[in-house]
């Protein structure tokens, strides 16, 4: 565990990583949340146009 000490010694290394790390899991986060979104939205637009469809007949 020397080694780990010796690298959060360096200033610029024990902020920089952190601030990397949560930046990656909100972008993570971001990504999952469109994706479910855009999911939802398609499921939406496919039950629309299906309902359109029957109504026109």
């Amino acid at each position: 565990m020397e080694w780990l000490s010796n690298f959060f010694n360096n200033e610029p290394f024990s902020i920089a990583v952190p601030v990397i790390l949560i930046v990656s899991i909100f972008i993570y986060a971001a990504r999952r949340a469109h994706i479910k979104h855009v999911e939802r939205i398609k499921k939406i637009d496919e039950t629309y146009n299906i309902r359109s469809t029957i109504y026109r007949k």
